[in-house]
């Protein structure tokens, strides 16, 4: 798992929100115990320090990857200057050709720094980058807050492998169930994800009844594998609009609160 420790301590601090009281034993207490349900060594100094170092490369690689790019790009835009006056085609045909491969190198960039690596949904860098100015919305719309019913249980009866899948799929399945134009889905973190639907883009009219229906059909779905003669799994979710200058944290309390009473309503329909 990518990130065990960021991982970790976003459990620990998801299980104790609601404690109005937080002692040093209680936080450590929790946090050793989710780090035996995610399977971290604590006391393997290697992999906590490979997990912290992970991030760092990999936007080191990208930085590096970018760095060449603009090399290139500078080299070309020279040639490009000269070949205009020149009045040389080819050369301009093979600058051109160039630029597109970089145009696809740089693409590539894009979705390595701002997708999850588990389920191709975007990460929480891209949702503060693209939506957020200092933790506050930089546009107007919808925000619908996502949480695994019972995922725990899934991971401890099928393993984390299959726990994998299960995120993958629900990625999968939001994507095609929500496949309208300014609509953005973010892995959170862990098992929790944020669909965000952009008012400027999005053509989605009534976003309640779309989720309501997503969660509905998925619920009635069963999975099936080689290993797994059926698999059924749902959602919870709470929604609540936004506006350019919301406050994200606040507004993020707010859909968690309304995500458990609809986890709430659906533990007594079930």
């Amino acid at each position: 798992m990518e990130n065990k420790l960021k991982e970790l301590t976003y459990l620990t601090l998801k299980t104790l929100k609601r404690e109005s009281i937080i002692l040093p034993d209680k936080y450590s207490k929790t946090f050793h115990n989710h780090a035996k349900e995610l399977q971290v060594d604590l006391e393997d100094k290697e992999l906590i320090f490979n997990d912290l170092k992970q991030d760092c490369d990999s936007i080191d690689t990208v930085v590096k990857k970018t760095s060449e790019n603009l090399n290139s790009l500078h080299t070309s835009t020279k040639m490009a200057q000269k070949a205009i006056v020149d009045k040389d085609e080819k050369t301009l045909n093979t600058i051109n050709e160039d630029l597109k491969r970089m145009q696809k190198q740089i693409d590539s960039l894009q979705k390595e720094l701002f997708s999850d690596v588990l389920t191709s949904a975007y990460n929480r860098r891209w949702f503060i980058d693209n939506y957020l100015d200092e933790d506050k919305f930089v546009h107007d719309g919808f925000m619908a807050f996502i949480d695994l019913n019972k995922f725990k249980i899934i991971n401890d009866t099928y393993g984390h492998i299959v726990g994998d899948q299960v995120l993958k799929y629900l990625v999968t399945f939001l994507k095609n169930e929500l496949n309208y134009s300014g609509v953005d889905i973010v892995r959170y973190a862990g098992d929790e994800f944020i669909v965000l639907f952009n008012k400027d883009k999005c053509s989605v009219l009534n976003v309640d009844k779309k989720v309501l229906e997503a969660q509905t059909k998925l619920s009635e779905q069963r999975l099936k594998s080689s290993k797994i003669k059926s698999l059924r799994f749902s959602f919870s979710y709470g929604i609540v609009p936004f506006k350019k200058g919301d406050e994200f944290e606040i507004l993020l309390d707010k859909v968690d609160e309304l995500m458990y009473e609809n986890k709430k309503q659906s533990r007594k329909s079930s």
